[in-house]
């Protein structure tokens, strides 16, 4: 034990000696940037390439000329990602009247960008050579904390639908969720990411500026080890679209990073800048004098242009604050509007949507309302009734049956029917733009059985755009 102290005592008196010959520490400023890619492997697919960036703040401790310990906090952000030329998926499932279909998916152009933000923390040992300009390596790791991450979708689809029942694959029918080389949506998804350790390492050259003052110019790496995608927030289903019964022109969506990529981590390379300041050489401060200073006589000074100029800053200073705070004022109150027209709008495309949902199931030759039919419209009427700016069209439709004389007067009946109970419930005649009969020209369903045949005799109320 004593022979450890003695060891240790005489290791941290050489450590003393020597950091007086430079400078002990030294405070930087770094920024850096080149490629990246978050390995993210996919199942299906290939990863994708991207720019990357970090800046920030840095201490280093030498202990010696050569050698020393450096630790900091930057923001980082990594992108990567991940593409598919050729996205096939088929899902089993059912259209609005419960019969069952393939639901088949195709993508030959699916991108799907990730970006990373982090504020990794590193922890770097440095060596480096002596001289006006010098080589130094570091080599370390880094802890990377997410901040946020974000995938964006690209590209375009194709739905179709097959039946096996009747053995018919339909397509281009929008209004039943079968579109052609449709867009992704591009609004972003949030990923959930954990702590990232990464190895890193920095290889350049150190360039003297001063005797306080460095810059240092070189090439970096940062290489994930660990899987930071958090598995259980992925989803179940690993379709990038899918059909949904209830609401079949509006599709839902899987981001492909949660449903094929085997990991997410950072890999990047590019190059690095970071301005040094040293202190702690052995060029202290000089010691202050001990002889006798004597006093000067000092002459009142007139100092009123001073304190008007103070006044003056002081109250420019106010001034501009006050600025500021009506103009973060302003800013909130215009948010709170958009907002709130946000969700007006949204509020009006609901109920748009639900009043022109088809009043279904009527018998063969029926132009009468049921009771039941009466109480779905009642709750059209009453939407209508609270949005007076929408006009629409009344339209009757039958099943296939029938010649298309008798299915033009009874689709037209129909309408009529529908358009005379909302008159009497109180809908301004004014508002009504037309009846027609569409005959049996837009089913709903495939006409495949008198159940099918029951959804496609309906009325609709169509909003005029």
């Amino acid at each position: 034990m004593k022979k450890t102290i003695i060891i240790l005592a005489t290791l941290l008196t050489y450590l003393v000696a020597t950091a007086q010959e430079f400078n002990r520490h030294e405070f930087s400023i770094n920024a850096g940037g080149g490629i990246s890619s978050l390995q993210t492997k996919p199942t299906e697919g290939k990863d994708l390439w991207n720019w990357t960036g970090q800046a920030g703040l840095g201490y280093h401790f030498f202990f010696s000329p050569h050698w020393g310990i450096g630790i900091g906090a930057n923001f980082a952000i990594y992108n990567g990602g991940m593409s598919i030329d050729d996205y096939s998926k088929t899902q089993t499932t059912t259209n609005p009247s419960g019969t069952a279909f393939e639901f088949q998916v195709s993508s030959s152009d699916y991108k799907e960008p990730v970006q990373t933000m982090m504020v990794t923390i590193p922890l770097m040992v440095q060596y480096q050579t002596t001289g006006k300009t010098a080589f130094y390596a570091a080599l370390g790791g880094k802890v990377g904390i997410p901040v946020s991450a974000t995938g964006k979708t690209e590209g375009s689809f194709t739905t179709k639908g097959k039946y096996d029942i009747i053995n018919v694959t339909y397509q281009d029918l929008p209004d039943y969720g079968f579109v052609s080389d449709q867009a992704f949506p591009e609004n972003e998804t949030d990923l959930t990411l954990k702590t990232a350790f990464m190895a890193s390492a920095e290889l350049g050259v150190k360039w003297r500026l001063g005797a306080k003052t460095s810059l240092y110019t070189g090439l970096y790496a940062d290489y994930g080890l660990n899987d930071i995608l958090d598995k259980e927030a992925a989803p179940a289903n690993t379709n990038l679209v899918v059909y949904q019964p209830n609401t079949p022109t509006q599709f839902a969506y899987n981001t492909a990073t949660n449903s094929y990529a085997e990991q997410i981590a950072p890999l990047a390379a590019g190059i690095t800048l970071r301005l040094a300041f040293g202190c702690g050489s052995r060029d202290g401060a000089r010691p202050v004098s001990t002889e006798t200073v004597k006093p000067v006589q000092q002459q009142p000074v007139d100092d009123s242009a001073a304190r008007a100029a103070e006044a003056k800053r002081l109250a420019d200073e106010e001034a501009a604050r006050q600025r500021a705070a009506a103009e973060a004022e302003a800013n909130r109150l215009a948010q709170e509007k958009a907002a709130a027209e946000r969700a007006a709008a949204e509020q009006i495309a609901k109920q748009k949507a639900i009043i022109q949902e088809p009043v279904e199931r009527y018998a063969l030759s029926q132009v009468e309302l049921t009771d039941a039919q009466k109480k779905e419209l009642d709750e059209r009427i009453a939407l209508l009734q609270q949005n007076p700016n929408l006009n629409f069209y009344i339209y009757g439709h039958t099943c296939d049956l029938g010649g298309d004389e008798v299915n033009e007067r009874v689709g037209l009946q129909r309408a009529e029917k529908a358009k005379a109970y909302m008159l009497a419930k109180g809908i301004d005649p004014k508002r009504i733009l037309g009846t027609a009969s569409k005959l049996d020209r837009e089913p709903i369903v495939p006409n495949t059985s008198e159940e099918n045949r029951r959804i496609n005799r309906r009325v609709e109320v169509k909003i005029a755009e």
